[in-house]
C-alpha cells in the first residue's frame, strides 16, 4: 500500500500548476496595467512640460530663432542697401538743387546786367521817338513813327516782365504791407493806361472807390498793370472798365473787358507761365504769356483771392480780392510830395534832370519840351545847382538817375540840390537796377521810383500833374 507521502505528490503538482497559471494571468494583467500607466504617464509628461518636453521645445525654438535671425539679417542687409541708395539719391537731389539754385542766381545776375545794358539805349530811343513832333512828319511816315513807338514800348514791357519773373524766382521780394486808399493807386494808373487804350482804339473807364486796402502797394500795382495790359491787348472793340466792389473778405478790384473772351477749358491754364490760348484771334503784340503767371505768384505771395470769368466773344473779368485797410489822414508812400503841385503857376514848370548819359539828357530835354515843361539838365548835382543859382530859379521837379558817375547816388544828388533852396521840390528816382529792396528803401523815404527805360505814359501823367 503506498505511503501517505506518495499519495500527496500528485495533489501538490496540480496545485502548483494552478498557481503557475494564476501567476501568469496576474503577470499579464500587471503588464497590461503597467502599459496603461506608462501611457498615462507619457501623456501627463507631454501635457505638464517635463524637462524632456522642455528640451524638445527648446530645440524647436532654437531652430525657429535661427530661421528668424537669418530672415532678420537678410532684412537688415536689404534695409542697409536701401538706406545707402536713399542717401545717394538725397545727395544727388541736393546736388541737383544746388545746381538749379546756382543756375537761377546766374540767370538773375544775367538779367540784371542785361537789363542795365539794354535799358540805357532803349531808354534813349524811347525818349528820342517821343520827342518827334508828329505834325512835322510826313503823313506817309507818321504811321511808321507810331509803329516804332509801339515796338519799343512792347520791348520795354517784355524786359520789365522778364525782370519781374527773375525777382519772383530769386525769392528776394519782401512785401511792405501798408494801409492806403485804393484811389491813390487807380488814379495813378488811369492816365497812363487811358493813353494806351486810345492808341489801341478802345476806351478805358475807371470807377474808383473810397475804400482803403492793406497790402504792398507796388506789388498790387504790378498785378493791376498786368491785368490792364492784357485787357487792352485782347480787346478789339468796346472798352475796358476798372471798378471796385466791396466783399466781406476784402475789396474786389475788377478789370472788365469786351474782348475776345476765353473758353472755360483754358481759364486756369492761362495763369501758367508761357501759356497762350491756342488759335485765338487777337492783336499781333501778344507778349510771351508771363503776365498772368506773375499775377498768380504775387497773389499767392500777398494771399489775394484771384477771380476770373469769361464768355468767348463777349469779354472777360479778372479780379483780385485785397484785404481792407484802416483809413488814415497820411498820404500813401511813394506819392509826389511837397507844396509845388498846388501852387498854380502861370509859367511852365522847371524840371531838373540829372543823368550821366548825354543821350538820355538830350532825349529828356526834348520830351519835357514837348510836354510843356522847361528842362535843366546836368550830369552831376553840383552842375545843376550852379545852373539854378546862375539863372536865379528853383526847380519844380527833380528827376535823377540812381547810379551816377563816380559812385554818386541819385538820392544824394537830389538832397544836394534841395539843400540849396528853402522849398523842397518833389523828387523822382529813375533806375534800371532790379534790386527790389532798393526800390523799397527809396519809396519808404518818399521818392517816386520810375523804371528805366521810362514808361512814357507814366512820365506824361506825372508831368501833367505839375502846374502849367
Amino acid at each position: 500500500m503506498p505511503s501517505k507521502r506518495n499519495r500527496r505528490a500528485p495533489h501538490r503538482a496540480a496545485t502548483a500548476a494552478v498557481q503557475l497559471r494564476e501567476l501568469r494571468e496576474e503577470n499579464a494583467a500587471l503588464h497590461k496595467t503597467v502599459r496603461a500607466l506608462m501611457g498615462r504617464v507619457q501623456r501627463a509628461v507631454d501635457s505638464q512640460g517635463t524637462p524632456f518636453s522642455w528640451f524638445q521645445a527648446a530645440a524647436k525654438l532654437e531652430q525657429t530663432v535661427r530661421l528668424r535671425t537669418r530672415q532678420s539679417e537678410l532684412l537688415n542687409d536689404r534695409l542697409k542697401r536701401e538706406l545707402e541708395s536713399r542717401r545717394e539719391i538725397e545727395l544727388a537731389l541736393k546736388h541737383a538743387k544746388r545746381q538749379a539754385e546756382l543756375a537761377n542766381q546766374s540767370k538773375t545776375r544775367f538779367l540784371a546786367a542785361a537789363s542795365h545794358d539794354l535799358r540805357q539805349p532803349l531808354n534813349s530811343a524811347l525818349l528820342f521817338l517821343e520827342s518827334v513832333n508828329d505834325a512835322g512828319v510826313a503823313p506817309a511816315d507818321r504811321d511808321l513813327v507810331h509803329r516804332s513807338r509801339l515796338a519799343l514800348a512792347a520791348l520795354n514791357n517784355l524786359l520789365g516782365t522778364l525782370l519781374d519773373v527773375a525777382r519772383l524766382d530769386s525769392g528776394d521780394i519782401e512785401p511792405t504791407v501798408i494801409d492806403f486808399p485804393v484811389t491813390a493807386l487807380l488814379e495813378r494808373l488811369g492816365p497812363e493806361f487811358a493813353a494806351l487804350a486810345r492808341a489801341a482804339g478802345i476806351e478805358l473807364r475807371l470807377r474808383s472807390s473810397a475804400a482803403w486796402v492793406r497790402t504792398d502797394m507796388h506789388l498790387l500795382e504790378t498785378v493791376l498793370r498786368n491785368l490792364l495790359s492784357n485787357a487792352i491787348r485782347y480787346t478789339r472793340a468796346g472798352g475796358v472798365l476798372v471798378g471796385c466792389r466791396r466783399r466781406a473778405q476784402g475789396l474786389m478790384i475788377c478789370v472788365y473787358d469786351t474782348g475776345i473772351g476765353i473758353e472755360r477749358t483754358h481759364l486756369e491754364a492761362i495763369f501758367e507761365a508761357y501759356y497762350q490760348v491756342p488759335g485765338a484771334a487777337h492783336r499781333a503784340n501778344t507778349g510771351i504769356g508771363l503776365g498772368l503767371s506773375i499775377v498768380t505768384r504775387i497773389a499767392q505771395l500777398l494771399s489775394f483771392e484771384r477771380i476770373v470769368r469769361s464768355h468767348p466773344g463777349k469779354g472777360s473779368l479778372f479780379a483780385v480780392i485785397v484785404p481792407y485797410g484802416t483809413p488814415a489822414e497820411e498820404a500813401a508812400p511813394g506819392e509826389l510830395r511837397g507844396p509845388t503841385l498846388a501852387l498854380g503857376r502861370s509859367r511852365a514848370p522847371l524840371v531838373v534832370v540829372i543823368d550821366d548819359n548825354p543821350e538820355t539828357l538830350q532825349g529828356m530835354s526834348a520830351v519835357l519840351a514837348k510836354s510843356g515843361c522847361r528842362a535843366l539838365t546836368a550830369t552831376a548835382a553840383t552842375d545843376a545847382v550852379v545852373q539854378l543859382i546862375t539863372a536865379d530859379q528853383e526847380p519844380d521837379l527833380i528827376l535823377s538817375d540812381y547810379h551816377l558817375a563816380e559812385g554818386m547816388k541819385g538820392d544824394e544828388a537830389i538832397a544836394e540840390i534841395q539843400r540849396e533852396f528853402d522849398r523842397s521840390a518833389p523828387a523822382v528816382i529813375m533806375t534800371s537796377d532790379p534790386d527790389p529792396m532798393l526800390r523799397k528803401r527809396l519809396r519808404e523815404r518818399g521818392f517816386t521810383v520810375l523804371d528805366k527805360p521810362l514808361n512814357l505814359a507814366k512820365l506824361r501823367a506825372l508831368l501833367a500833374s505839375l502846374p502849367a
